[in-house]
């Protein structure tokens, strides 16, 4: 029996002017329904309230008296989730007035009661006590009821688990959103969003690029600067030892790059020096008194040339020559060989 009353709710019929008639009234209703809901006053009459209409003190509510006394039942038990009920009335007017027949009525229904049931609750949970028009709860009779289950039952964070976890069902049961179609949905509903941010994100880099553009040309304006040291003087009494001691390592580097062969060619020539035996015969010579040189006849010594021009050698051929090439000594016996 519920199944044939909800087919017969969700389901519009094959007359169209039919569909369309239906659909027109539920659109009207919803709309009626939100406009005494959103002009509750609790200054109308109404079950809770002892006001008595005269007829200068008409009802406040756009929908009059009828408004009056709707609006607040609904709003007593729901609360604020009551505009759910206008929603919910202006999608089946939809449907119906498109002739078009809603899937899974059972879910749908099932959906929109944890909603009517959850929303008021999660209002509930939250900290701070608010009211609708400064009368009624905004979590309703409903929500508080439920609300204080969750509670006591799964405490603060879990009551907000709990509620959080079957709105998510909820949404799932009357709609037709899921994770993997909001992917597609959200560039092409939202790709103004999309388009601004690149802007933004083209905006900032030329930004960038600009001010790094004008530092590089201020940094190139600049003369560059160059840091000044004071270096102490040096003592005077110091300067001649330092004088010195360039001559000296100025004159052995000079002296080092000269070769052997003009090492030779200065050095100084070698005098003879005689034996003692000659100096023995010469010393004697002078002192010793004989005759006459030119009464005896004796015969003249005179020394080879070779040995008139002997020489020691230089002590520059003790070091090897610059650029020498030194040759090994099996070498030389083979090219003797040959």
């Amino acid at each position: 029996m519920p199944m044939k009353f909800l087919s017969t709710i969700f389901e519009p019929t094959r007359n169209r002017r039919l569909n369309e008639l239906v659909g027109f009234l539920l659109c009207v209703s919803a709309l009626l329904l939100f406009l005494a809901l959103a002009s509750y006053s609790p200054l109308d009459p109404s079950f809770n309230s002892a006001s008595v209409l005269t007829g200068s003190h008409a009802a406040r509510n756009w929908i009059g008296i009828i408004g009056a006394y709707l609006s607040d039942i609904i709003l007593q038990f729901w609360g604020v989730g009551s505009f759910l009920l206008p929603a919910f009335l202006a999608m089946v007017g939809i449907r119906w007035f498109r002739s078009r027949a809603l899937r899974t009525p059972i879910a749908k229904t099932l959906g929109g009661v944890w909603l009517l049931m959850f929303v008021p609750a999660l209002l509930a949970i939250l900290p701070g006590h608010f009211r609708w028009m400064g009368a009624i709860p905004i979590e309703g009779l409903a929500g508080r009821i439920v609300g204080d289950a969750l509670i006591r039952y799964f405490n603060v964070a879990g009551a907000y688990i709990v509620c959080t976890t079957f709105l998510a069902v909820a949404l799932y049961l009357t709609t037709a959103f899921s994770f993997a179609a909001i992917q597609v949905w959200a560039p092409t509903r939202f790709a103004f969003v999309l388009a601004l941010r690149d802007r933004w994100r083209d905006w900032r880099d030329d930004r960038l690029r600009k001010r790094q553009q004008l530092e590089l040309e201020r940094r190139r304006a600049q003369k560059p600067l160059v840091p000044t040291q004071l270096v102490p003087a040096r003592p005077t009494s110091a300067r001649p030892e330092t004088a010195q001691e360039f001559a000296s390592a100025r004159a052995y580097s000079s002296e080092s790059r000269r070769t052997g062969i003009e090492r030779m060619a200065e050095e100084e020539p070698v005098a003879f020096v005689s034996t003692k035996e000659e100096h023995d015969a010469s010393a004697t010579s002078d002192i010793e008194v004989t005759d006459r040189a030119d009464t005896q006849h004796k015969s003249r010594t005179t020394l080879p040339k070779i040995a008139g021009s002997y020489k020691l050698p230089p002590s520059s051929l003790r070091h090897r020559p610059e650029e020498a090439q030194c040759v090994h000594q099996g070498e030389l016996r083979f090219s003797r060989r040959f």
